[in-house]
């Protein structure tokens, strides 16, 4: 009996120990793509440097970013699809591309692809216009209904001593007797 509780009890701790390596190893994979993607998001890189090679890209009407990320891929003008879809959703330019035949060179980082697509560096400000529609500003009816203080004040001090409209009795000045 005590043979069999320290095999089990082995076999328990191999369990756990192997589960917790196989965990360690996922998280370390994973924070490394995690690390990779987030430099290159904001640190990007052409895929080669010099001159480069240049490249015809025809965009289609209503084309998504990623039919446009698999476009460049194939043409070797980028390196992963997804990175590139990262790079587009957090671009300035994200939605922006427009249908059209480009020339695109190896020597472009993906957010000089997506400037060209999107027509140049004035497609901002087109979309800021665009978006800018001139809030409409209606006069409230509360503050029709809002008297001054200067004439709450007069109202007030005419009511001393009156009585009110529910036919109750406005307190009285006190007396110093």
């Amino acid at each position: 009996m005590n043979v069999k509780n320290g095999v089990l009890g082995l076999l328990d701790a191999i369990v756990k120990i192997t589960f917790i390596i196989v965990i360690v190893l996922l998280i370390l994979r994973y924070s490394k793509l995690a690390y990779n993607y987030g430099y290159h998001i904001f640190n990007q890189t052409p895929v080669s440097s010099g001159a480069g090679r240049t490249v015809t890209v025809t965009i289609s009407e209503g084309e998504s970013a990623r039919s446009i990320a698999s476009k460049l891929a194939e043409a070797g003008l980028i390196t992963d699809k997804r990175l590139f879809l990262l790079q587009e959703k957090f671009s300035d330019y994200n939605g922006l591309e427009k249908p059209g035949t480009y020339e695109l060179s190896t020597a472009m980082t993906p957010e000089e692809m997506i400037i060209t697509m999107a027509g140049g560096k004035d497609a901002i400000e087109k979309k800021d216009e665009k978006d800018n529609i001139p809030d409409i500003v209606e006069e409230s009816p509360v503050e029709d209904a809002v008297q001054p203080a200067e004439d709450v004040e007069a109202v007030a001090g005419e009511a001393e001593g009156e009585e009110g409209a529910e036919g109750e009795v406005a307190p009285e000045e006190e007396s110093g007797d």
